[in-house]
């Protein structure tokens, strides 16, 4: 993905973004499929920017139950510092396919450089933008958790969805087992209940394309 396509630079020139990935001493890493990512116990190193690929935020508890906290795509950031309150000893970034990661030390977006570069200005506003959508992303999660049957929590999500593409078909960013980590039920049950949903003609569903009748 080319640089000026991540919204972390938005409105700022090429020229630029190259000159502040420097003065941020920025980073970057590639991980494959299924490898970890960061754990988020381990020492914060500021926030990620998802370059190339797809991920999750996992939480894995004591019992060994996974919920999938968020799911990430080309463009989109992490860090320590949206779970900053949280168990972070349970909570780790995983890879779901090929991803490539650039790192910027949060210490360098939120003060200023020597040269008071004229762009920094327009990053910061990025960020905070960024951060606005990602706590919008994280509100969704909780009021999909927040139902209390599994259908309801099925119907919340997909019609999420449905606004975010602006039509009631979609495609599932997850498989069947991902998305009963990401609405934390039971695979067996949420296969089930999709299936007598089906039955009932509340939704359609082919693999990962579903529509809502």
């Amino acid at each position: 993905m080319k640089i000026t396509e991540n919204n972390l630079f938005y409105n700022i020139e090429e020229s630029q973004q190259q000159e502040m990935l420097q003065c941020f001493n920025t980073f970057t890493q590639t991980y494959h499929a299924g490898e970890i990512i960061l754990f988020y116990d381990e020492d914060d190193k500021g926030i990620g920017i998802l370059e190339k690929g797809e991920a999750c935020v996992i939480h894995n508890n004591e019992s060994g139950t996974r919920t999938i906290l968020e799911h990430l795509t080309t463009g989109e950031i992490f860090g320590q510092l949206f779970y900053y309150y949280a168990g972070k000893e349970n909570i780790t970034v995983e890879a779901v396919t090929d991803c490539e990661i650039r790192y910027i030390d949060f210490d360098h977006i939120v003060k200023r450089c020597s040269r008071a570069c004229p762009h920094h200005s327009q990053l910061v506003n990025n960020i905070l933008m960024m951060i606005s959508e990602k706590t919008q992303s994280i509100c969704e999660h909780l009021e999909v958790l927040s139902q209390r049957t599994i259908r309801d929590r099925v119907l919340t999500y997909f019609e999420i969805l449905a606004s975010q593409n602006n039509s009631n078909t979609f495609i599932l960013p997850f498989t069947i087992s991902a998305l009963a980590d990401y609405l934390s039920v039971d695979r067996s049950a949420l296969s089930r209940e999709l299936g007598k949903m089906r039955d009932e003609k509340i939704i359609q569903i082919d693999k990962k394309k579903v529509t809502i009748l």
